[in-house]
C-alpha cells in the first residue's frame, strides 16, 4: 500500500536577502536577493516530492497572484493541492528572512495573518479521511484551535503525527500534553520554550527531550544546526554531529529537509535512528543551494552523502 504523508500547516511567498559584507545595523547593506515560495508544511512537501509520492498539502493561500502561482508550481511538483484553501480578502502569507554574508540566519519577517482566518470546519473537513497507515506533519503556523485537533485526530485514529514548532512564539500553541505526537522537532531555542529550562551543553538537549517524553512525545529530535541534532526516545539518548558541509550556501529551508527526510524514511518502515540520518543528509544537501528546496537532491545523491569519507572516495572513483 501506498502511504500517504499529509502535511498540514503554511504556504507562504518567502524574500530572501543575503549581505555580501558583514551586516552593519542603522545603514545600508549591500545584498543579494531572490524571491520562491515557502512555509515550513509546503517546503518539507515540496521535499518529499523529490523523493516519493502521494505528498499531500493542506494549506491556505490569498486569492491573488502570488497565491495561484504556489498553486500552479505545487501542481507541476505532482503534490496534492485539494486540501489547499483560497481566502478572499486575505493575502498569501510572505516570509522575509535576511541572512549574513556566511549564510547564517540574521533576521526573519513574517507576515503571517491569513494564519488566523482559516475557517475551522472547512479546513477540517476532509481529515476523516485520514487513516492509520498515513503519516501526518504538522507546522505551529495554523491556530490553536487547529493544531489541537490535529493532534486529537491522531489520537483517535491512531495516526503518526510529526510536529515542527517553527519559532519560539508558535512552539507555545502547543498544549501541555503532548500525549500521542510520534515525533516533535524543536530547535534548541524552540525547545526552551517548551520545558521552560536552559539549554546550553548535550546534556541540557538531554534533559529537555526527557521532559517532553513526560508529557508524552515519542521521539524527541532537537536540532542543532552546524552542531548536528540529538535523538531522545525511551531507548536512545544520544547526539549526532551534522555531516560536513563546506562551504555553506544558505542555510534556509535546512530544517524542513531534515524533517522530509525523517518522513520518508517513516514511511517505509525505516527506523527512526536511520531516518534521522536521511533528514540529516537531506540538510546537508539543501545548504549548499542557494535555493530553500535544492531541487537537485534525489536518492543516489542522499546515499552518497550518507558514505564515510573513504567510501565517498571509493564511490567517486568507481563512478568517475
Amino acid at each position: 500500500m501506498n502511504r500517504k504523508i499529509i502535511c498540514v500547516g503554511g504556504i507562504t511567498i518567502d524574500r530572501k536577502l543575503t549581505s555580501k559584507h558583514p551586516l552593519q545595523l542603522r545603514t545600508s547593506n549591500p545584498v543579494s536577493s531572490i524571491s520562491t515560495f515557502g512555509g515550513v508544511a509546503h517546503n518539507v512537501a515540496k521535499n518529499l516530492a523529490l523523493l516519493t509520492d502521494n505528498v499531500h498539502l493542506c494549506s491556505v493561500v490569498g486569492q491573488d497572484n502570488h497565491g495561484l502561482e504556489a498553486l500552479a508550481n505545487l501542481k507541476r511538483l505532482n503534490i496534492h493541492i485539494q486540501n489547499i484553501l483560497t481566502l478572499h480578502n486575505q493575502p498569501t502569507a510572505h516570509y522575509d528572512v535576511i541572512l549574513d554574508n556566511e549564510g547564517e540566519l540574521f533576521l526573519a519577517l513574517a507576515d503571517m495573518d491569513i494564519f488566523d482566518h482559516v475557517p475551522f470546519s472547512q479546513f477540517t473537513q476532509s481529515w476523516h479521511e485520514w487513516n492509520n497507515d498515513d503519516l501526518v506533519f504538522l507546522d505551529s503556523n495554523l491556530p490553536q484551535t487547529i493544531i489541537e485537533y490535529a493532534i486529537h485526530m491522531a489520537r483517535t485514529q491512531n495516526i503518526k503525527i510529526c510536529i515542527d514548532p517553527v519559532s519560539v512564539s508558535k512552539a507555545q500553541k502547543l498544549p501541555p500534553c503532548l500525549q500521542h505526537i510520534f515525533l516533535l522537532k524543536p530547535d534548541r531555542c524552540e525547545a526552551e520554550a517548551l520545558t521552560d529550562m536552559r539549554i546550553h551543553p548535550v546534556s541540557d538537549c538531554i534533559k529537555a527531550g526527557k521532559l517532553l517524553l513526560d508529557k508524552g512525545v515519542k521521539n524527541c529530535i532537537i536540532s542543532l544546526g552546524k552542531a548536528g541534532y540529538v535523538l531522545i526516545n525511551e531507548r536512545i539518548q544520544q547526539h549526532f554531529p551534522a555531516f560536513s558541509i563546506n562551504p555553506i550556501v544558505d542555510v534556509s529551508g535546512a530544517g524542513d529537509a531534515f524533517i522530509a527526510g525523517i518522513l520518508y524514511e517513516l514511511k517505509h518502515n525505516a527506523p527512526i535512528i536511520d531516518a534521522c540520518q536521511t533528514g540529516a543528509a537531506m540538510a546537508a544537501l539543501t545548504i549548499q543551494s542557494s535555493h530553500t528546496v535544492n531541487e537537485h537532491i534525489n536518492h543516489g545523491l542522499l546515499k552518497k552523502i550518507q558514505l564515510s569519507p573513504t567510501e565517498r572516495e571509493l564511490d567517486h572513483a568507481t563512478v568517475f
